[in-house]
């Protein structure tokens, strides 16, 4: 199943959670991590606005997950952890804005994991029981503030660095899935999700034995190399592939923001 928020107009304060069905999102009586019947509304898929699909007490990242980025080794580390705000968060087609001051922003395809239920110190091997679904992220990030933001906050966190969806997709193995990232046509991004170093299960449980996961937090799985040559400018598109899941899309807009 494909679930999704979304509006059908431009007021924020209107928002419904609706099923997708080929280009069709049919309306749901209430979230999807609550027992939900379709109602009669239906509208097509290109006709609404997609928000991101959730909003998550907490989006956690993780940073060095993929062998074709650290490289060939006998042994991995554990992956870097970092945590970006939801006020980060952008739907699908919303503009990514970039200040004019920034020297280098580039874009970084990640599978995302959503939280289905509240996990505290899971096991590894029941750890999918706690994974409503999957999504598609892009990990927007600008050059480090002076070498000094090593915990990646003004790298990570800005308004609009978080562009998530289109949907969540909660019937899909993702043991094998082509991404891709795409900037005006041309790809910066190739790689498979079978290149992880920890998988889903092992994500899951690793991160529930720091921090307690609720439904709806986000959990971006790594990006695979070549992301800092992934540089956007006013004006660029940026797409965002994930096989079997889709496309996230979204344009860039260079403001003075500082």
């Amino acid at each position: 199943m494909k679930f999704v928020r979304y509006q059908v107009n431009s007021d924020l304060n209107v928002m419904a959670f609706g099923l997708v069905k080929g280009d069709t999102v049919c309306e749901l009586t209430t979230s999807f991590f609550s027992t939900f019947k379709e109602t009669s509304r239906k509208y097509d898929i290109n006709s609404v606005r997609l928000l991101p699909p959730v909003t998550p007490t907490k989006i956690i990242g993780l940073g060095y997950n993929y062998k074709d980025l650290v490289g060939d080794k006998d042994k991995y580390d554990e992956p870097v952890i970092f945590l970006k705000p939801s006020s980060a968060l952008i739907g699908h087609n919303d503009p990514i804005i970039i200040d004019k001051s920034m020297k280098k922003v580039w874009t970084e395809v990640e599978l995302c994991i959503v939280i289905g239920k509240t996990a505290n110190n899971v096991a590894r091997d029941i750890a999918d029981e706690f994974i409503f679904g999957f999504t598609i992220g892009n990990d927007v990030t600008t050059s480090n503030i002076l070498n000094r933001d090593h915990h990646l906050a003004r790298s990570k966190g800005w308004d609009t660095f978080c562009p998530i969806g289109p949907w969540i997709d909660t019937e899909i193995n993702t043991e094998s899935l082509k991404l891709t990232n795409t900037i005006n046509g041309k790809v910066f991004q190739e790689s498979n999700t079978n290149m992880r170093i920890y998988d889903d299960k092992k994500i899951v449980s690793h991160l529930s034995k720091m921090m307690t996961l609720h439904p709806g937090d986000i959990i971006m799985t790594g990006t695979p190399k070549n992301a800092e040559n992934s540089v956007i400018s006013d004006g660029d598109e940026v797409k965002i592939c994930i096989e079997n899941i889709g496309e996230l899309s979204n344009k860039v807009n260079s403001k003075k923001l500082m």
